[in-house]
């Protein structure tokens, strides 16, 4: 699946797929997020060592130096002395040390969960970083429509006052609508440029030219569509709340260890061991043993009470947090079914809007050249045409994140979802979002 994905990017370029694939691999947040699940994975690997024997061996090489006073003088004596020792330990009772192991298998299934959650959060992140440089895109069209506009009813106003046609109020009015085209396009320039950072941000390098949302696209209401229905599903398959389910797990688990500590233990040590020179008779000696350590906890100064009732508060967090996890996910359903929803409503009636002010800034440049229309009215309806536009461009790509945020609520948003988008895809060459009729993208959900 991946390769397919890496050799669609690699072809596509700098479309919506094209920069996932660069995020995937130059992301600063989701490379973290991968470090943090290979650290994770590592904690069964410690668990089950406590299950496992332990080997020590140990080596000493000391030197003595004895002197004895005899009648006949004194005597001194040195001696090396060396010993080797070899110990095998394997834990036969430790109930801490299975729910350690248990511990370590859950923290491999959190941090698979956690590693999910990142990558839906990099397909949002993309996804949205990606809409609002295009947005930002079609803003400055918007607006390089406008000053196009007022330049030409400037010119025209100024012309129309030389011949005496209109008062300098219609010059004054056009002079002004000129400008404030102007500072909106140096706005609409700034916030392009922002946007590209952002998305440079998560890709790793600047984008070039991205493709933009084709014209023969149309909208699909969720299915099903009941939200009690989308909300039940967030509740139980959004994956934050399987995250803390799992941390709920990790720290009941954790109750269960803490109270294992006062149980005693029993290992199995094993042990063999050689001196060379012990003592000024013996050359050299070996010995061998096996047994059984009985171990049992009977004071620690208040720490094992106190750790206990310090899990047991943990817990306690971890519950309230799943319930806000839960509560959580069932407020962003919500909101993202009413961002679907009603910015499916508000898309129709832009695209109304869109063909009205369109008419109503030709009738007003026709009634303008007739003298039926005053400069102030074409000029306000070429102000209502750019807003429109631009409010138009805003709801598309704000209905089409919605979607995307919709299944993430449910927890189904995953790479093929962005495969979708990116088929609605053209290059800037072909009609694209500020020219649609509609806008296309599905959200189904399967219960």
């Amino acid at each position: 699946m991946w390769a397919w994905l890496l050799g669609c990017a690699a072809v596509q370029g700098d479309d919506l797929l094209g920069v996932y694939q660069r995020a995937l691999l130059h992301d600063p947040q989701y490379a973290a997020a991968q470090a943090q699940r290979r650290a994770d994975d590592e904690r069964r690997i410690q668990g089950r060592a406590g299950l496992l024997p332990q080997v020590s061996v140990d080596a000493q090489n000391s030197w003595s130096e004895t002197e004895y006073d005899l009648a006949g003088g004194r005597i001194e004596q040195r001696r090396q002395n060396r010993s080797y020792g070899i110990q095998l330990v394997q834990p036969l009772f430790r109930w801490q040390n299975w729910i350690q192991y248990e511990q370590g298998n859950l923290q491999q299934t959190l941090a698979i969960a956690r590693l999910s959650s990142a990558e839906q959060t990099l397909i949002l992140r993309v996804a949205e970083a990606y809409f609002e440089a295009l947005n930002a895109d079609e803003v400055l069209n918007a607006v390089q429509g406008l000053s196009l506009a007022s330049g030409e009813q400037l010119a025209s106003a100024k012309k129309n006052f030389e011949l005496g046609n209109v008062s300098v109020a219609d010059v004054h009015e056009a002079q002004a609508s000129f400008d404030r085209a102007g500072a909106q396009l140096i706005k609409a320039r700034s916030e392009r440029e922002l946007a590209r950072h952002a998305l440079a941000r998560i890709m790793g390098r600047q984008p070039g030219a991205l493709k933009s949302l084709r014209s023969d696209m149309a909208l699909t209401l969720p299915y099903p569509q009941d939200l009690d229905q989308w909300v039940a599903a967030a509740e139980r398959s959004n994956l934050k709340v399987q995250v803390q389910e799992l941390l709920l797990a990790v720290a009941a688990n954790d109750v269960r260890s803490r109270k294992a500590e006062y149980l005693p233990t029993v290992d199995l040590l094993i042990s063999q061991t050689m001196q060379q020179s012990p003592n000024a008779s013996t050359e050299r000696t070996e010995s061998g043993s096996i047994g059984l350590r009985l171990s049992a906890p009977l004071y620690s100064g208040g720490r094992l009470s106190s750790a206990t009732r310090e899990a047991q508060a943990l817990r306690m967090q971890a519950e309230y947090e799943l319930e806000d996890a839960r509560r959580s996910a069932a407020f962003a359903t919500r909101q993202a079914w009413s961002g679907v929803m009603d910015g499916m409503a508000q898309v129709k009636a832009l695209e109304a809007a869109r063909l009205s002010t369109q008419s109503a800034v030709e009738s007003n440049r026709l009634g303008y050249r007739i003298g039926m229309r005053t400069g102030i009215e074409v000029l306000e309806a070429q102000s209502q045409f750019s807003d429109t536009l631009q409010q138009l461009t805003r709801a598309r790509y704000d209905t089409l994140l919605a979607q995307l945020q919709l299944k993430a609520a449910v927890g189904v948003l995953e790479p093929n979802s962005l495969v979708e988008v990116n088929a609605l895809l053209v290059n800037n060459d072909e009609p694209a979002a500020i020219t649609m009729n509609d806008l296309g993208g599905s959200t189904e959900l399967t219960l």
